[in-house]
């Protein structure tokens, strides 16, 4: 007697999770008219997320009936109830008889039938992948590719949020379908929105993918894609188009390109409701410059919209695209074409013609092509920002959620509900936060302090995304809700800030660090090396008057964000917050770093008008301000150790503008008459110019002034700017000194104010001050910058 050979564990595994797809809970007999549970997410992605490990084909049925509990359960999150609990896999993302058919008396099951048979040739593709994880690529021929493809249109055409709103001719979004569905109705006797759905969905099922394209192509060859394109958004669709539907196919095969994203070692993507076709990002204006598909921990199938391939970005202006994902950057698929050599163009085919590609595609010599996927490995940043968008998506009561690993799961929740973007969208999901960490292994629960929600423990790669602090986020609560009022909107930024200095990084703060980085970086890069570099000065207020504080917030907004920081420019209370909080760090920063507010007092006539109004007169700066000046006034008959009135000025200017924040009326006129000329001559200078001088470099970022030149050079160049200035200046007139002490500081800060300005201009105007020097007597050899040679 033969020996029945036993099935390989790996096979049985295969064979169990494919088969999956064609299971339902019920008989499949068309006769069977007991009620079937259709899920609207494949049980073979659920069971990728099943608590117990995925056991062989007989296995569930024997512990089944011998503990009478289902083997096959997940996590399920309620939204509705804020519950967590345990629950099968057949009773979980489904709708009792969704997929009927009541119209089909032979077999009312049929469309469910034929969705097994395609869940489970796209199961045996997504068990391949998952294999080829360790080697980094997956190839697929052009058959499995366009049958994957097809599988996720369906997969989020069939979500049941679609099926009674997809055709509703008298839906606000169907406006310029209207005529089209109606008239299709009443061609096909069908008599509601869920039947021409159904009868769509039987036509995506029946059709292979090259028929959907060849249907699609037709329409492109005879209308165009613009004129499709306004058919949709502009005009209507006419009435005879019976396969206009193939177009939608068609856009999401057409122009989006297919990567594959697996999640960093150590964290889990999650699935949602809406987590199959969910669409992210903006692109020119238009959303879907991604949709996702989740399926599973491991592995997300993102399609990405082909505007966005690495080709085309030097074609694509800055901000054009607005996306949580940007940072993810998946290689397009490498083509290996039947007839030519890796990655070889198909020459004798006319790309322009929709029906010569969708012909070729459909033969045999396309069948043959292959496509190799590099699949996109994610930072635990970006797999956490991944989940992010899947969670604010979850916005209404009837949506739940499904993870596999609680730990995970924890991580993900705890960093969603730090991101101030996410604070109102996180509530949601406050009871799970709750019941996980309440559930969670000892040795998790033993990382938190007393002070803080549960541990969020990442990597030193998670760029502060740790944990979450309780007592910043009691005190954003509270200002959301009212609970707690302030005087002013500066008292309110002021105390989260401290706060937030304080508390553990959490991704709120990091979000502020990174723009305040970025404006600070620029307003470094102007700083001359003043000597003060690294002292402390006077702290910033923790209240001032409330038009101080408006005055601040209209003025410090904007100029940060010309300074290359991301505001919110939100109308929210949490937006706002946001964006003045920022303001505040920034002034904490660049207040104690003498160079970088020097650049600020300099940026705009505002600055020294509304800046010194945050600090109490008699700051450090303004005490040595005063002592410097008077002393020089004193000593002003004696023999000077300064080589000339130039290096008088440079050192004036390095005292009293270059030595922190200050409320002295030096100072202030110092910034101000600097910025008016830095203004000037920076509009002129862009236009008047002659060649050479018009054509050579403006920008030279590393020139820094020499503090000392002679006196005849010193002489030439203040008398050469001041007839400039009195020319281009409205309202400029050069002091000519005295003897009072008021006299003689208005001179000081003239020339303080020149020394200022040439200073920019030999980092900014490089070319207009070489023409200014050009013009100098032949053989005056004037060095003005470090590390030059005399011209």
């Amino acid at each position: 007697m033969a020996r029945r050979r036993r099935r390989n564990t790996l096979q049985q595994g295969e064979t169990e999770l494919a088969g999956e797809a064609l299971k339902t809970d019920g008989s499949l007999s068309p006769c069977a008219p007991k009620p079937q549970y259709h899920h609207f997410i494949p049980r073979f992605i659920l069971r990728r997320f099943q608590v117990e490990p995925v056991k062989s084909e007989k296995e569930p049925n024997r512990e089944s009936r011998r503990t009478r509990v289902d083997p096959e359960c997940v996590h399920y999150y309620d939204i509705a109830t804020g519950n967590l609990d345990i629950r099968p896999i057949r009773k979980v993302y489904g709708v009792e008889n969704f997929y009927q058919d009541v119209r089909n008396t032979d077999n009312i099951n049929e469309l469910e039938e034929k969705l097994a048979v395609l869940e489970g040739h796209a199961a045996n593709i997504i068990i391949k992948l998952h294999k080829a994880l360790p080697q980094g690529t997956f190839t697929l021929n052009r058959r499995s590719l366009e049958l994957l493809r097809k599988f996720l249109f369906i997969m989020h055409y069939r979500n049941v949020s679609c099926s009674g709103i997809y055709f509703q001719a008298d839906h606000p979004e169907n406006a310029g379908a209207r005529q089209w569905i109606e008239s299709f109705m009443k061609a096909k006797g069908i008599q509601s929105a869920v039947e021409i759905w159904l009868h769509l969905l039987r036509y995506y099922l029946d059709a292979s993918h090259s028929d959907i394209m060849r249907d699609a192509a037709e329409l492109v060859e005879k209308y165009g894609e613009e004129g499709l394109q306004k058919m949709i958004t502009e005009s209507h669709i006419p009435p005879d188009l019976e396969h206009f539907p193939a177009y939608s196919y068609h856009v999401l095969a057409n122009n989006y390109f297919f990567s594959i994203w697996e999640a960093v070692e150590g964290e889990e993507f999650i699935v949602t409701h809406n987590a199959f076709g969910l669409w992210e990002g903006l692109g020119g204006g238009c959303r879907g410059l991604h949709r996702i598909f989740v399926v599973s921990p491991r592995i997300a199938i993102v399609l990405r919209h082909v505007v966005s391939r690495p080709e085309m970005k030097e074609h694509i202006k800055p901000g054009t695209f607005v996306s949580s994902l940007l940072d993810v950057n998946p290689a397009p698929p490498t083509p290996i074409y039947s007839r030519g050599e890796h990655g070889a163009y198909i020459n004798h085919i006319n790309f322009q013609s929709a029906m010569e590609v969708a012909r070729y595609r459909s033969s045999q010599e396309g069948e043959s092509d292959n496509f190799v996927f590099k699949i996109t490995k994610l930072s635990q940043r970006q797999t956490l920002q991944f989940n992010f968008v899947v969670l604010v998506n979850v916005t209404t009561k009837t949506c739940a959620l499904t993870f596999l690993s609680r730990g995970s799961m924890l991580r993900t929740a705890c960093a969603f509900r730090s991101s101030l973007a996410n604070f109102r969208a996180s509530e949601l999901f406050v009871p799970l936060i709750t019941q996980l960490t309440n559930t969670l292994e000892t040795e998790v629960s033993a990382l938190r302090s007393p002070l803080q929600s549960p541990a969020v423990v990442l990597d030193q790669d998670a760029d502060a995304l740790t944990l979450v602090d309780v007592e910043l986020y009691v005190l954003l609560m509270q200002i959301c809700t009212g609970s707690n009022q302030f005087e002013t909107a500066y008292d309110r930024a002021h105390l989260v800030f401290r706060i937030m200095e304080k508390a553990k990084l959490t991704s709120f703060a990091d979000e502020i660090s990174r723009e305040v980085e970025k404006a600070f970086k620029v307003c470094k890069e102007e700083d001359e090396m003043s000597p003060a570099e690294g002292v402390s000065f006077t702290p910033l207020p923790s209240s001032i008057s409330n038009e101080s504080s408006s005055q601040l917030f209209q003025f410090m907004i904007p100029c940060m964000s010309r300074l290359g920081a991301v505001t919110s420019g939100g109308e929210g209370i949490l937006e706002e917050l946001q964006d003045e909080v920022a303001v505040v760090s920034f002034l904490a920063r660049a207040s104690s770093n003498p160079g970088a507010w020097h650049a600020l007092s300099c940026i705009s006539p505002q600055a020294p008008e509304i800046l010194p109004r945050l600090f109490k007169k008699g700051t450090l700066t303004d005490v040595s301000v005063r002592i410097f000046t008077r002393n020089m006034y004193r000593d002003r008959a004696s023999p000077s150790s300064f080589s000339s009135e130039f290096h008088l000025a440079y050192s004036l200017r390095i005292m009293c503008g270059m030595a922190g924040p200050t409320t002295n009326p030096i100072s202030q006129s110092y910034y101000q008459l600097t910025t008016s000329m830095i203004q000037c001559l920076g509009r002129i200078t862009l236009r008047t110019l002659p060649e050479p001088y018009a054509s050579q470099p403006r920008e030279r970022p590393k020139a820094r002034l020499v503090c000392k030149i002679s006196e005849e050079h010193s002489d030439l160049l203040f008398s050469t700017m001041k007839m400039i200035l009195q020319k281009s200046l409205p309202g400029y007139e050069p002091s000519s000194g005295g003897d009072t002490l008021d006299q003689t500081v208005r001179k000081w800060i003239d020339e303080m104010a020149i020394v200022g300005c040439l200073a920019w201009l030999g980092r900014h105007r490089r070319n207009f001050l070489d023409w200014v020097l050009d013009e100098f007597p032949q053989g005056m050899n004037v060095k003005l910058f470090e590390d030059e040679e005399a011209g």
